[in-house]
């Protein structure tokens, strides 16, 4: 969302908060003023003609005189207007009760002191509280806006961590090719249809905020047997994404890095037995994603080097602390369990 159009989602929230405000305000003077008066019509006429200089004040200083004056540096020339502004609206507002209420109040609504003091503190109160809407409408802007810059700051750097992935991946996938193609290895054209089309999903899916999770499942597929291929004993795999709704919208590129840290780091290529399992799970509103393999002596401290970190930040700015990413390790075994909302 941009700055423009939150300013004017925010604007007619104002608006309608106002006007249920101003609403109120005049329906509570109608029922307090006609209590006074023996023909309520008169309650009536005088709290319309009191609201009316009321709301003309209040506007006139927060939408006219501020931004016009006040703003623009032109502090004297403020002022003096917004005296004889006020002064203005005395006048009128004593002169429009003077005609239509003082045959009914005589003693109150003339020219004297009383009427005068009485109407120029309520219209000065008035303008007070448009100065003071003026300062509260800019400060929620101030808000909104700061909001949004620290949305867009956030966009950036999580953008800038999905970017990080690419070239990190790519170049464990590169190192892959490279030993195909220096061994000479007849898999090496259908790493490279692979590569093709995980290239594909970088530039079609990986840019967006939500991908369906099969399409996270199908590039997932991708990486493993693309890194089955050059491995001169496969794994024993088991991947079991059948538990899940696969229609569901995930960020992309949450998933690999565990599974890539699993053949970085959890895979023995000397030795013909390594197990690997996959699975997926949907509960209670949270995706499930647990890798484990067996647990080698040679294998890695399981901290998962640059890609775990990256991914415990890209998480972080999504969730804020509604995940987890834990790791277990045992002597035959080394799991890693990440868990985040899905809607």
């Amino acid at each position: 969302m941009t700055v423009p159009a939150i300013d004017k989602a925010l604007r007619r929230r104002l608006l309608r908060v106002q006007a249920a405000v101003w609403v109120l305000f005049y329906i509570f003077l109608i029922l307090y003023s006609i209590q006074k008066w023996e023909q309520p019509i008169f309650g009536v006429l005088s709290v319309s003609i009191a609201t009316i200089t009321y709301l003309l004040a209040v506007y006139g200083n927060a939408a006219w005189l501020i931004p016009r004056y006040y703003k623009t540096d032109r502090k004297p020339l403020y002022f003096l207007i917004s005296t004889l502004f006020v002064g203005a609206l005395v006048v009128a507002r004593m002169y429009a009760e003077q005609q239509a209420l003082k045959p009914i109040h005589s003693t109150f609504y003339d020219w004297r002191l009383p009427h005068f003091s009485f109407v120029f503190i309520t219209n000065f109160l008035a303008f007070l509280f448009g100065a003071l809407l003026s300062i509260t409408i800019d400060y929620l802007h101030l808000l909104r806006k700061q909001e949004e810059m620290k949305h867009q700051q956030l966009a950036s750097e999580l953008n800038l961590l999905k970017a990080q992935v690419q070239p990190h991946f790519l170049f464990n996938t590169l190192n892959n090719i490279y030993y195909l193609a220096y061994t000479k290895n007849e898999k090496t054209a259908e790493v490279v249809a692979r590569l093709s089309d995980i290239m594909r999903y970088f530039v079609d899916e990986a840019p967006m905020e939500r991908v369906p999770l099969r399409n996270e499942i199908g590039f997932l597929k991708n990486y493993i047997e693309l890194e089955q291929i050059r491995m001169l004993h496969k794994a024993t795999l088991t991947f079991d994404p059948d538990g899940v709704n696969d229609s569901l919208l995930i960020p992309p590129m949450l998933l690999i890095p565990l599974v890539e840290n699993i053949f970085k780091h959890g895979i023995d290529k000397a030795v013909t037995q390594n197990e690997v399992s996959i699975t997926l799970e949907q509960h209670d509103g949270y995706l499930h994603f647990i890798t484990g393999n067996s647990h080698h002596q040679q294998e890695h401290n399981g901290k998962g080097g640059v890609g775990l970190t990256n991914l415990r930040k890209r998480l972080t700015i999504l969730f804020g602390n509604d995940f987890t990413l834990s790791t277990e390790k045992t002597d035959h075994c080394y799991k890693a369990i990440l868990k985040f909302p899905v809607a």
